[in-house]
């Protein structure tokens, strides 16, 4: 979930392959690692009234409550479960900071809890639309998430044990948004 949902819209994001690089050998490291990110699960999220929090210590926060939706992925599908939130802050510096955390519930009974933080900041062109009051496009902003996912023991806790990163799209309705997860893979 995005903290900027309302002032901006998230729009198309995704992974395909990253590659980590080093400067210089930092002693008996492997070689270079090879990372890429296969999307594994799609969670629509329907959004309920934001709630202007107002200015804090922290920044000015905006509460985006999670009312439901639907999510499908890798062997697994079912429900958004009303109740959860994207707590989020506006930085003074206009980075805004993504909080959410919420549950699914899967067509096989289980639950699973997310917690999903991350970044949203717009670049030069998108501060420049922001003032001018214009919607913003994907090359406007950087805004990418780290779900962590707790699950009970069984056929879904592979995702309690892999790393993932989670893009946030646009959808028709302006009231969801899409979450990606993207499950990271290593190679030695």
């Amino acid at each position: 979930m995005a903290g900027v949902i309302g002032v901006a819209g998230i729009g198309s994001l995704g992974l395909a392959k990253a590659t980590a690089s080093r400067a210089q050998p930092l002693g008996n490291i492997p070689e270079e690692r090879q990372l890429s990110a296969e999307l594994v699960l799609q969670i629509h999220v329907a959004l309920g009234e934001t709630e202007d929090m107002g200015k804090t210590a922290d920044g000015h926060r905006i509460n985006y409550p999670i009312i439901g939706g639907h999510f499908s992925g890798r062997g697994l599908k079912g429900k958004v479960i009303p109740g959860g939130a994207d707590m989020s802050i506006e930085r003074a510096d206009g980075v805004t900071m993504i909080n959410a955390l919420y549950r699914l519930n899967t067509d096989d009974g289980e639950t699973i809890i997310i917690d999903n933080a991350g970044i949203w900041r717009p670049n030069a062109n998108g501060l420049k639309k922001l003032k001018a009051g214009d919607k913003l496009l994907a090359e406007d902003y950087y805004c990418l998430t780290s779900p962590k996912f707790s699950t009970s023991v069984g056929k879904h806790n592979w995702l309690s044990q892999n790393i993932f990163v989670g893009t946030i799209d646009d959808v028709e309705n302006e009231n969801a948004v899409l979450i990606g997860c993207y499950m990271m893979n290593q190679t030695a």
